[in-house]
């Protein structure tokens, strides 16, 4: 199965305003929250004015939205005062486009949410009474937040003439890119780069003084050139030519005769190849995991606490009937040429 086998079925996202009832629980939760909070730490009680929250027109879809499926992100969220103008002043400098805000009655911005350079910025003004404070207040951040434009000399200008505060000019750097680093009117800081080449490791520690450059090591099982995917699997049934015809009907699947004689048939019009073999309908399908180096994997499994079974070596190429430590049975396959 490939990953986009059902894209088809995929349904945009909308953006859906909250309805009055929800949005009367969730106020009513807060103050809730916020009054426990407060009797607890015997502070005194903050009135919260009602919200309204404006959509800006735009076709995509925030974190903040209904109908967004929950998946494992990092989103950085920042506070600015006034965030009417740190919005303005991001779109401007920055080619931020404003997705969503949260205007309180208030005049405060509750949240609001930029797509910038393809990625999710959110912030808001700051809520002191819920210790959310700007840099401005702060008098200093601790955070860079970094930005990769297109062309960091036109970003640069931009940046200037609308009042950033430079603290390095650009410059192209040793490890492949072109930066410079400011901090905006609202206090946070930014470094900015341009791409401009993709120098080694050996090269980037020549042309840097001062520093020892170097990257953890990792397992070679864990590089992306080696991690092992299946490379063929065989389902067992008791009729291939049956098999054929019912697969054929069913999935489309077109079958030529294998080089096992009767009892194999391969389907060659599958992306992810396989075949069909004699065998018992109630036993799982048999799985080879292509690798480079068979020997090298099969010593691996040995390893690890597996078992090798049986290693015979074929026209297609070498292969290892395996076991795992748990005792599934699995098969290596390393291919021959021509077999790519």
């Amino acid at each position: 199965m490939t990953p986009d086998t059902f894209d088809q079925l995929r349904l945009d996202d909308e953006s859906v305003e909250p309805t009055a009832a929800f949005a009367a629980r969730l106020r009513a939760r807060i103050v809730d929250a916020l009054d426990a909070t407060a009797a607890a730490a015997d502070l005194p009680r903050v009135q919260l004015n009602e919200r309204s929250t404006t959509m800006t027109d735009t076709a995509t879809t925030t974190s903040m939205t209904a109908g967004r499926q929950a998946a494992s992100s990092l989103t950085p969220y920042i506070c600015v005062s006034p965030a009417v103008e740190a919005i303005a002043w991001y779109v401007d400098v920055l080619g931020a486009a404003e997705t969503v805000r949260y205007s309180g009655d208030d005049g405060r911005i509750g949240h609001a949410e930029l797509d910038l350079a393809g990625n999710t910025v959110m912030l808001s003004d700051e809520y002191p009474e819920l210790d959310v404070v700007s840099p401005t207040t702060l008098g200093g951040t601790p955070t860079t937040l970094h930005l990769e434009v297109p062309d960091v000399d036109a970003t640069y200008e931009r940046a200037v003439a609308a009042g950033a505060r430079v603290a390095e000019p650009p410059r192209d750097e040793s490890y492949g890119a072109r930066s410079f680093s400011m901090v905006d009117p609202f206090g946070h800081r930014w470094m900015v780069q341009t791409p401009i080449g993709s120098p080694t490791l050996d090269e980037i520690q020549t042309a840097t003084t001062g520093y020892t450059v170097s990257t953890p090591d990792r397992p070679a099982a864990l590089t992306p050139a080696s991690v092992v995917e299946l490379g063929y699997f065989t389902l067992g049934l008791p009729d291939i030519a049956v098999a054929g015809h019912f697969y054929g009907q069913l999935f489309g699947w077109a079958t030529e005769p294998g080089n096992m004689g009767d009892g194999y048939a391969h389907v060659h019009n599958t992306k992810l190849p396989l075949g069909l073999t004699t065998g018992s309908p109630t036993e799982p399908p048999t799985l080879y995991f292509r690798v480079d180096d068979i020997a090298a994997v099969a010593a691996r499994v040995r390893e690890l606490g597996g078992e090798v079974l049986s290693e015979e070596v074929n026209d297609s190429g070498p292969n290892a009937a395996c076991r795992d430590d748990q005792g599934r049975q699995f098969q290596l396959w390393q291919p021959a040429p021509g077999y790519e």
